[in-house]
């Protein structure tokens, strides 16, 4: 039985002093996060740049966790991809798994590498994958669980599961199934991804493309007709949207034996005529400094 958490911390990169706000406030929501839910193994995404792990993170985590397995230059159709991901084990069970990624050969279709980890006793292999924005993500999903199953052997793993951080294909767009896996998605609150759309700039943006049409404010672009728009519409601030995505989920064996769960939740700001002001996204009542929400997988049963 065992817990994992997958987060893409977006952009959470290495810094050996002198830490940015950024830096202090995922460190701040990530230890909130981590007391909370005790994960047994955590699979961070973004975390540091490609070549250049976050190590003050993995330093700072020594305590309670072990760093098992690091992406730092996949090489691969594309270089310069990886964005720091790393695997990390909760001490009282860093025994139980070893890293076998170095054991992995990308195919030449491959844009970048997923982290491997093998549970010894059972050989079941937990792989953890970044997909991030590409047209090319739901090819690459498929392709990457085809070739890590067509690789097990040298592998040294029985069977395949599947973590997916920031896929950039919601579920219902993705397959249910891939290779004898089952798609594990958190249920509640139905999202995993927070991006805000400005509707006054988009109505700017469609104002704006009027004009140009008949030749007029041709050097303008959106963002510095917006002031213009607002005073002659008589906006004093920005109408914002939320746009709620589900991008971060699993496929998984015997999935009647595992759950999922996503704490997202916002805060929104309304005036007087309901259009919202500021949105605001938190994670178990704490907020949280990146558009991605944490998901925590649970499997209630033995690995076998």
């Amino acid at each position: 039985m065992y817990s994992i958490m997958i987060w893409n911390a977006q952009h959470f990169d290495n810094q050996k002093s002198n830490h940015s706000q950024a830096y202090t406030d995922k460190k701040k929501f990530l230890d909130f996060y981590i007391a909370q839910k005790k994960p047994h193994i955590i699979a961070l995404f973004e975390a540091g740049k490609t070549g250049n792990i976050n190590e003050s993170l993995i330093a700072d985590l020594t305590g309670s966790y072990t760093a098992i397995a690091t992406l730092t230059q996949e090489g691969g159709k594309k270089k310069h991809t990886t964005l720091g991901s790393m695997v990390l084990l909760r001490n009282d069970i860093s025994t139980e798994f070893d890293n076998v990624t170095d054991n992995y050969i990308l195919s030449h279709t491959e844009q970048r590498a997923p982290l491997i980890i093998r549970h010894i006793e059972s050989t079941f292999g937990f792989a953890f994958y970044h997909a991030n924005a590409s047209f090319m993500a739901p090819g690459n999903i498929v392709d990457t669980i085809g070739f890590i199953q067509d690789n097990k052997a040298m592998l040294g793993i029985k069977n395949l599961l599947f973590f997916g951080g920031d896929l950039n294909l919601i579920p219902t767009q993705a397959y249910a199934e891939i290779k004898g896996m089952n798609r594990l998605v958190p249920s509640n609150p139905g999202y995993t991804h927070l991006s805000i759309k400005n509707v006054t700039l988009a109505q700017a943006a469609h104002e704006l493309s009027i004009l140009q049409g008949y030749g007029k404010d041709t050097h303008l672009t959106a963002k510095s007709y917006l002031p213009q728009y607002m005073f002659d519409q008589g906006i004093e601030a920005c109408d914002l949207q939320p746009v709620l995505l589900l991008l971060d989920y699993a496929y998984v064996m015997h999935a009647q034996h595992w759950r999922a769960e996503c704490d997202a939740s916002l805060q929104q700001n309304s005036d007087s005529w309901g259009n919202i002001l500021e949105i605001a996204p938190y994670c178990l009542g704490h907020p949280i400094r990146s558009d991605h929400f944490p998901v925590m997988f649970y499997l209630n049963a033995a690995l076998g």
